[in-house]
């Protein structure tokens, strides 16, 4: 191509610079004789023309002076432009009127020789055609690129971090930005009240105070001004909460529930905050045998088997919230009278005997149901026991009924044997 030969032959090439390239707006150049040296600056043994971003509109021209190109008092023949030896960076072409566009998509240093001619094929008799080659390079950087996609949700009252996260991406491939020259902005909107961003690092931090949907941009950016901003949002709502509901206890967190082998028991749990559906589940334990969870937050059933059991109970909403509630559950056996036999007593004589029971619930009330006591004693209903003085003989056949707070009853009779002075 006679390279060595190029700065030799009148060769007036000018650029003009239409697009802003990372940021920085450079001013279309006037046309310029061959020793030109801007917008490509003449480096020797190449011109470097400005440098452009991957993923950002790039664009600069050449202009040929001179030859039987459209130079007055030239007739005007089209000037033609062609890419000889080397190639564009990856999405940007050269036209054959010497307009370099497009838009990058890969980082690199490139370097290639440009062709200038006035006629190819010769057309015109009057000019004997020429021919200049100049060799430039372009740089291509890599841009800054945003990664987080989305925010997650927050709630009232708990600690919330979003770390903010950013690439260099060269095209194909993706490194991490240089962490001491990054820098976090916000560009547009506000962070949920109780939450700040760290410029340094990109993290988003803090207690949120209140419920609602926040809507912000924010901005990485390198010293060099290449930068990228991504549009976010963070929906803040109320703790998810469970209420329980009779029987279960609210305080203190855990308290034991009393229940009764074959006593039917039904509740249901109340929710409170988070957002969309509820679930519920068991996370941990058991509920007694016999007893279950529903879908809606029920627990329901009829214990079979007496003991302690301990279960929790776990809320959650469409964003992942979660909340616990332990259930205690102690399910007493069946209520049994145990008392087998009342001690004989005599006329005229003190005479005192306590009915027991083993299970259920208490209180446990007491009543005679069926017979007559001995004259002279009576029964106390809240305690069960027998008490007074006997005052005639007799076998005594009485029916005794034990009721606990479930209203489970039990009965048994029994005799008492009163003897004479």
């Amino acid at each position: 191509m006679g390279r060595g030969r190029t700065r030799s032959i009148r060769f007036g090439l000018a650029l003009a610079l239409v697009a802003a390239l990372a940021g920085v707006v450079v001013a279309t150049a006037a046309a310029l004789a061959y020793d030109d040296a801007v917008p490509c600056v003449d480096t020797e043994p190449l011109f470097v023309c400005p440098q452009g971003t991957i993923e950002a509109s790039y664009s600069i021209q050449f202009i040929g002076r001179g030859g039987c190109g459209p130079d007055p008092p030239n007739e005007g023949l089209p000037y033609q432009f062609r890419v000889i030896n080397g190639g564009l960076p990856p999405g940007l072409s050269l036209s054959q009127s010497g307009q370099v566009s497009g838009t990058p998509s890969q980082a690199g240093m490139y370097r290639f020789w440009v062709e200038l001619s006035d006629q190819d094929p010769p057309s015109q008799s009057w000019c004997l055609p020429k021919k200049a080659e100049r060799e430039f390079s372009i740089t291509i950087n890599p841009r800054v690129l945003v990664t987080t996609e989305s925010a997650g949700p927050g709630t009232i009252g708990s600690p919330y971090t979003l770390n903010l996260t950013a690439v260099m991406k060269s095209g194909a491939t993706s490194t991490a930005p240089p962490s001491s020259s990054l820098t976090w902005t916000l560009v547009q909107g506000q962070l949920p009240a109780g939450l700040t961003l760290n410029a340094s690092t990109g993290v988003v931090s803090g207690t949120p105070t209140a419920e609602g949907a926040a809507s912000f941009v924010v901005r990485a950016a390198l010293v060099d001004g290449r930068a990228d901003t991504k549009g976010l949002t963070i929906t803040v709502r109320s703790a998810l909460a469970i209420s329980p509901q009779n029987p279960f206890v609210s305080t203190p967190a855990g308290a034991l529930t009393r229940w009764e082998v074959g006593v039917p028991f039904t509740s249901k749990l109340g929710a409170s905050g988070g957002s969309g559906t509820y679930t519920w589940s068991l996370a941990d334990g058991a509920l007694p045998l016999g007893m279950a969870l529903t879908a809606d937050g029920t627990v329901l059933g009829k214990p079979t088997a007496s003991g302690l059991s301990r279960a929790t109970i776990r809320l959650a909403d469409t964003e992942g919230r979660t909340a616990d509630y332990q259930a205690v559950i102690g399910v007493a056996p069946r209520l049994a009278i145990r008392t087998a036999k009342l001690r004989p007593g005599r006329v005229g004589r003190a005479y005192r005997a306590k009915l027991s029971t083993s299970g259920g619930v208490l209180p446990t009330k007491w009543k005679a149901t069926k017979g007559r006591l001995p004259r002279g004693i009576r029964l106390d209903r809240k305690l069960g026991v027998l008490a007074g003085t006997l005052k005639k003989p007799g076998r005594y056949r009485v029916t005794f009924e034990a009721t606990d707070a479930f209203k489970v009853k039990s009965k048994k009779t029994l005799f008492i044997f009163v003897r004479a002075k």
